[in-house]
């Protein structure tokens, strides 16, 4: 498709060419654009501090949603856990991809349950073992034991200790499903473990997996809820098999569109904001379906506009806010993208290889192959290549220490497939070529393509 002139001619500062739901939409200068929005609403400088002070409160790209008012999307995953709560002799593992809102998720649960009378303990692992994450959720429990005083007048004292003081040994899944019967046997007990995926010893995955069997065939109201980085079960949990009927999995896969749309819209909601649809269109389109750019770009956009005393967000002020968003991702994500593009030549196509990576076609588990790098790397140079062409920038990328790697590759030989590692890379790579103006309208609509498919 063409936008009827040159690719050549366009810049970011005259002209930018968006392929979006509608159609083919040409938005000019800075100056001229916001002429058209009309009338522009006066904000005293002290609302305007106000509001973009609150937009880092209401946005949360650096940081996991603790609110249920501010919290979107993720219904169907949270009533698989809440039947795995309320069902006896169940639990849960939530697992996903980097990014997709797992301890956002987690969090929620926790304010939900706890406001229905649940005893609610959360633990981060960290590289702990077995004893170690549950000392950590012990911490965590209060016991209250009453004591007869002696006096004059026969009274009852009340002395508090933490339940870690009981496990201060060595003990096993025997010892914690005996606690919970003994201790909290008519009381509801939901232990959250996020970031499970940091407990890689194969044998502390195991006596959980034989917790979660003893807790579940002694019939204990006690959930456990496991939340962690990893593309199945098979990577948080050894020999689940025996467990299955016991552990219910909720995957969560990255969010719809129309749910990104729901966090934008209850932001924006919350500071008295409105954003345009073509606007809200470039958001959900380059979040890629990771709540945490949707935040990102929210806030930015959200700023930007602000900065300008309005509070109706334009497409000129999201492309604002995608430059302001690559200059304050993450500096993780930033460094793997200068260091895998890094070269003494200028001629070498690290860079372009890089983003025809991101926008590439996937399967299900994010991998594409070779052969899908050709089209977006053809569209984004302007040049015919074949896959020898690039396929040794693709092998640095899966092997290279010196550039990460930044690229997994599986399969075998003439038939690998690849997919990135942090899956946070793929999106700032994309925003990073809209803010480079490498990015144009053509390039933009295989992006469109690819969230279709």
């Amino acid at each position: 498709m063409s936008c009827g002139f040159q690719d050549a001619c366009v810049t970011a500062d005259d002209v930018f060419c968006c392929f979006i739901n509608r159609s083919t939409i040409l938005y000019n200068s800075h100056d001229r654009y916001y002429k058209s929005l009309g009338r522009v609403t006066t904000m005293k400088e002290t609302e305007k501090k106000e509001l973009i002070f609150r937009c880092g409160r209401v946005f949360s790209p650096a940081a996991p949603i603790n609110k249920l008012d501010l919290f979107a999307g993720r219904l169907k995953q949270i009533e698989k856990v809440s039947d795995a709560i309320n069902t006896r002799g169940q639990h849960a593992v939530i697992f996903g991809e980097r990014g997709v809102g797992k301890t956002s998720l987690a969090n929620i649960l926790q304010d939900m349950l706890v406001s229905q009378g649940v005893l609610v303990v959360k633990v981060n692992c960290q590289d702990d073992n077995y004893q170690g994450a549950w000392r950590k959720a012990f911490a965590e429990i209060t016991i209250d034991v009453e004591e007869d005083v002696m006096g004059i007048t026969s009274r009852k004292k009340i002395n508090a200790f933490t339940a870690d003081r009981l496990f201060e040994g060595e003990f096993g899944p025997g010892e914690v499903r005996r606690f919970f019967q003994r201790v909290y046997n008519s009381q509801e007990v939901v232990t959250i473990f996020d970031e499970f995926d940091r407990l890689l010893n194969g044998k502390t995955q195991r006596l959980f997996a034989d917790t979660i069997k003893d807790l579940s065939d002694n019939s204990i109201p006690t959930t456990l809820v496991m939340v962690g980085v990893a593309g199945d079960v098979d990577d948080l949990i050894k020999e689940h098999a025996s467990i299955d009927r016991a552990l219910v999995q909720v995957q969560m896969p990255r969010m719809p569109g129309s749910e990104l749309t729901d966090i934008m819209k209850k932001a924006l909601g919350s500071l008295a904001m409105t954003i345009q649809p073509d606007g809200m269109d470039l958001v959900v389109l380059l979040s890629q379906g990771l709540p945490h750019y949707t935040h990102l770009l929210g806030k930015e956009s959200a700023i930007a506009t602000l900065k300008e005393g309005r509070t109706k967000i334009s497409l000129a002020d999201v492309r604002k806010g995608i430059k302001n968003a690559v200059e304050n991702s993450m500096e993780s994500v930033q460094n793997s993208y200068q260091k895998a593009i890094r070269s003494q030549r200028k001629e070498t196509l690290f860079r372009e290889v890089l983003l025809a990576c991101a926008l590439a076609e996937v399967d299900d588990q994010g991998y594409f192959a070779s052969a899908d790098v050709r089209a977006p790397l053809c569209k984004i140079t302007g040049k015919s290549y074949d896959i020898p062409n690039f396929s040794q920038h693709l092998d640095k990328f899966s092997s290279d220490q010196g550039r990460g790697p930044v690229l997994e590759r599986s399969g075998t030989s003439r038939r690998f497939r690849f997919r990135f590692v942090n899956p946070l890379l793929q999106p700032y790579v994309i925003m990073r070529g809209l803010a480079d103006n490498v990015v144009t309208g053509d390039v933009l609509e295989l992006l469109q393509k690819k969230q279709r498919i």
